[in-house]
């Protein structure tokens, strides 16, 4: 019996042994892990010298929660963010994917996974792009056009191949590159808008104090350009988007690319500089060929245009006119059935000083610097909110202050609002501590000498700030003094926001893009999830915005929905006071709901009733700006308080044709869909 009885127990014992023994299945692992395990066991060691990730981490819908896994097994392999990485945006609907390239055999491991109920890779491929061997003859260029048929990369197999590509070169520049994460491919459209905004900080310079306003009219690909490299986004106004008719395109002549309106606040002057660029010139000296398919042609002119001493080229950019204006000749250049070119004459009718140090060393300071104000920078009381990246060549910092702030173990969804500036913006950093609620605001200047040119601490704690008249007043003479040099209220609001652990993190990838917290980008963040649940961004479905009249809110819809003037997803005029009155007075917009699976167009207009937000979130009269608008944003934090803000003022449907109407400049888009008749009147 006893012979028996360890017998058995001898036997559980291997069994036991045996099942620790056995090799742990893929779920076992985080889906970040097996998707890296998956890239290496078809590439080999992932090393810094040869791989390029690209992935839209991020924009698909809760993605983000996969931010902090993805980038620790990205550092863990000792990738460098500027070298070996490009996340680029896309709409909410869209899958979430990965392609890892290895430039030395020209292999990419193309994955996608699902997630959310069951985390898992649904689908996975390895093809070889190395352009040279694609395009090498007939055989090649047939064999990868079949493969662009059946969608090996699930449709992005010419932004794969082309990115990838040119980033094998060696010659993409890194701040080109930053333009590729909003327009998410790479073709001679965004490389135009490349040389145009490199041309004008050439001849107009983009110095202290100096901006530029877009008219992209006619719309093309370039225009994301100028949103990322300019911060000239439609929610601040920055960019203007309407159409020209073919007719209108010839009577300019040369080509028309837009209209950059400068604004020197140190002058006082505004100078509308009307530019065009030549494609004909770049199709003829690239290297393609009649008959080329379009991955072809389009890849070898984005390699030529690549290379800056090809911009000399005469003819490639045309400085069309220049043409000084005033406030009122550009406030109607914006308004909405008003060509921009009529209006100008070109078409009728019809703190601290530091001792020099490097990057690295500027990094670690600012750093010790802000722990030295703050205390230990921890991941549970801290955000840091910076415009690194934005400020022209401040790229070259990128790669040392994601070291310094991985090695405090602070998290990239927990402790990081990177937010988009202009290139002539200062570089800034913001270091927030809730425990106490101090910031420490530090400037940079680099360049010549790097070093922290300004520090100041300040406690930002909302509570504290507006407990009474006196502590409100004492805040709003630090605003009026500019103690974080003018952005006070865009640090005060986010930080604090923040604090409340009820910022939604989707809402805070918006201010990313708008780069500060205001009732304009929280109606839009509204309005968005409003029509995400009336007409659900199913696959197949798509939307295009007609911000009309335009406000803050239209930067959610370009970051939440890929609503890029440049491909297409938001046009933007406006309306005068008339006009809103005669059709809604809470008039929001259109929202053009493409659903391709039914082969319908529907225009949604849209109105949004501030007055709610301004009766119910506890602002008196009187409050300064900075108490009034964050409390709005409080309240409007609270999905429990969106009933009844949105109304729906009508829903029509439309055809193609009505939609390329509704684009066109010299167009009304509620004119187009009768609800506006030409003398501004609502249509009976």
């Amino acid at each position: 019996m006893k012979q028996t009885k360890m017998l058995h127990f001898m036997c559980l014992a291997a069994l036991v042994f045996l099942l620790f023994a056995l090799p742990a299945s893929a779920g076992d692992d985080g889906l970040m892990a097996q998707v890296f395990d998956a890239a290496e066991e078809e590439l080999g060691e992932l090393d810094a010298e040869n791989i390029l990730v690209v992935t839209d981490i991020g924009s698909p819908a809760e993605s983000y929660a996969y931010l902090n896994d993805f980038y620790s097994e990205f550092y863990g392999n000792g990738l460098l963010y500027t070298k070996n990485l490009l996340v680029v945006q896309n709409s909410r609907n869209s899958p979430f994917w990965f392609a890892f390239f290895d430039k030395s055999s020209g292999n990419c491991v193309f994955i996608e996974v699902s997630y959310g109920d069951s985390e898992e890779i649904n689908y996975q491929v390895t093809e070889n792009i190395n352009f040279e061997e694609l395009s090498a003859d007939e055989d090649s260029i047939a064999a990868w056009n079949g493969k662009i048929s059946e969608k090996v990369f699930k449709g992005r197999e010419f932004a794969i191949v082309t990115i990838t590509n040119a980033w094998a070169t060696g010659n993409l520049d890194y701040e080109l590159m930053q333009c590729l994460e909003l327009h998410n491919h790479f073709c001679p459209g965004v490389s135009s808008g490349y040389v145009l905004a490199n041309w004008m900080e050439e001849n107009y310079p983009l110095e202290e104090g100096v901006s530029y306003t877009v008219f992209s009219c006619p719309q093309w690909c370039k225009d994301d350009v100028f949103v990322k490299r300019w911060d000239a986004t439609p929610g601040k106004g920055g960019i203007w988007v309407s159409e020209l008719t073919d007719e209108e395109v010839e009577a300019i002549g040369n080509s028309p690319a837009g209209i950059f309106v400068v604004k020197d606040k140190n002058a006082g002057t505004l100078k509308a500089v009307a530019l065009g660029f030549d494609f004909d010139i770049v199709s003829a000296q690239c290297g393609a060929k009649d008959g080329d398919p379009s991955w072809i042609s389009k890849y070898l002119m984005d390699l030529w245009l690549m290379d800056r001493e090809n911009w000399d080229e005469e003819g490639l950019v045309t400085e069309i006119a220049v043409i000084d204006i005033d406030k009122e000749a550009l406030n109607e250049m914006k308004m909405a059935g008003v060509n921009p070119y009529v209006v100008l004459g070109l078409l009728n009718s019809t703190g601290n000083g530091n001792s020099s140090v490097g990057n690295l060393e500027l990094m670690t300071q600012v750093f010790d610097v802000a722990e030295a104000k703050l205390g230990v920078l921890g991941p549970e009381n801290t955000l840091i909110i910076t415009d690194l990246g934005s400020p022209a060549d401040s790229d070259v910092f990128l790669d040392y202050f994601y070291s310094e702030f991985y090695d405090r173990e602070l998290l990239y969804t927990e402790n990081l609002l990177v937010v988009q500036n202009a290139r002539n913006a200062p570089l800034w950093f913001a270091f927030f501590d809730k425990s106490s609620g101090n910031c420490a605001y530090i400037e940079v200047s680099y360049g010549d000498e790097n070093e922290i040119s300004y520090q100041v601490i300040e406690n930002i704690d909302f509570e504290g700030l507006s407990k009474n008249q006196r502590t409100i007043d004492a805040w709003s003479e630090k605003v009026s003094s500019k103690v974080f040099d003018g952005r006070e209220f865009a640090i005060l609001t986010i930080c604090n926001a923040w604090a409340t652990g009820d910022l939604d993190y989707e809402l805070m990838q918006c201010l990313e893009l708008h780069n500060h917290f205001c009732p304009g980008v929280s109606s839009g963040y509204v309005l968005a999830n409003w029509m995400e649940e009336n007409y659900p961004l199913e696959e197949g479905v798509s939307y295009t915005v007609f911000s009309s009249p335009q406000w803050c809110k239209d930067d959610v819809f370009l970051k939440r929905w890929d609503a890029t003037p440049g491909k297409s997803g938001i046009w933007v005029s406006e309306l005068s006071d008339e006009e809103i009155e005669a059709i809604n007075d809470s008039l929001a917009g259109i929202f053009v709901v493409r659903d391709r699976n039914a082969g319908t167009l529907k225009a949604v207009v849209l109105g949004y009733n501030s007055d709610i937000a301004n009766a119910q979130c506890r602002a008196k009269d009187g409050d300064p700006i900075w108490v009034s608008k964050y409390l709005k944003d409080v309240w409007l934090m609270d999905p429990d308080n969106w009933e009844g803000l949105v109304t729906e003022i009508a829903v029509i449907d439309i055809d193609g044709d009505t939609l390329t109407d509704m684009e066109l400049a010299d167009t009304n888009p509620y004119e187009v869909l009768g609800l506006l008749n030409s003398t501004g009147n609502t249509s009976t």
